[in-house]
């Protein structure tokens, strides 16, 4: 599965002007080796926890997944690299009715 992304002002990655981006799924070892794109955050009180992105990881991905150099990624329009960012947070979905437990230690 790949998610194309198009940009409202074109960036120059490899030394062409390029008008889209086309992100491929992420794999295990792009995980293992970027991280998770986002970080639970407990609440000063302890009673609930927050999300937060972060988008340098966020970066790494799109600059690996449409294979573009970081330089590239940087140089993307604000609201291109926020369609960017979703298109990458959208891989880390869970499905409707999908759990999330651990396995039993027995």
């Amino acid at each position: 599965m790949s998610v194309t992304v198009q940009l409202k002002r074109p960036v120059n990655a490899h030394g062409e002007e390029v008008s889209e981006l086309t992100l491929r799924e992420p794999t295990t070892k792009d995980i293992m080796e970027i991280g998770l794109p986002t970080l639970l955050v407990p609440s000063t009180d302890g009673q609930s926890v927050g999300v937060e992105i972060r988008q340098k990881v966020v970066g790494r991905y799109v600059s690996r997944l449409a294979q573009i150099p970081m330089s590239s990624v940087e140089a993307l329009n604000p609201g291109d690299f926020a369609r960017c960012s979703a298109a990458v947070m959208g891989f880390f979905e869970m499905s409707d009715g999908e759990e999330t437990t651990a396995p039993s230690s027995d």
